[in-house]
């Protein structure tokens, strides 16, 4: 996963530069949550299937890109003149609105770029200890 271009898609979404209508925005921050390694938590964490059904639906073998794409097939809009979504997914029903539809992007951009990092420092730790260990393998030379 692009973490650099996904964190700019997802800060764009927000923004809603593409002008995309409520529906459409959430559909996007799905795709991007089930292109994640991590999608199942989340989703999980985003509240919106209870927990207790996404730990049933694992048993069964699902995982985040399921969860999502079962999640897109399941948006629909509250009313006609609403700017509020209804997910109605394995028998939960969540209200969402623009507002929290924005607290979710938010939280998704913080857990990229917490990954994003995570892998440059690890990526630093790795470079690191591959030059101690030729230092040492030049030491017995």
């Amino acid at each position: 996963m692009d973490y650099t271009s996904a964190v700019e898609f997802l800060r764009d979404l927000k923004n809603n530069t593409y002008h995309f209508n409520i529906r459409q925005r959430m559909k996007m921050l799905l795709v991007v949550i089930g292109e994640h390694p991590d999608s199942m938590s989340l989703i999980q964490n985003m509240g919106i299937i209870d927990p207790d059904r996404i730990k049933v639906l694992c048993q069964k073998g699902a995982n985040g890109y399921v969860l999502a794409q079962a999640l897109m097939d399941s948006i629909e809009i509250s009313t006609p003149n609403s700017d509020e979504l209804s997910l109605k997914a394995f028998g939960y029903m969540k209200p969402i609105t623009p507002a929290e539809l924005d607290n979710y992007i938010d939280e998704v951009i913080e857990r990229l770029e917490n990954q994003k990092q995570y892998l440059k420092n690890e990526t630093e730790v790795e470079r690191i200890n591959q030059e101690i260990a030729l230092d040492e393998l030049e030491q017995f030379l």
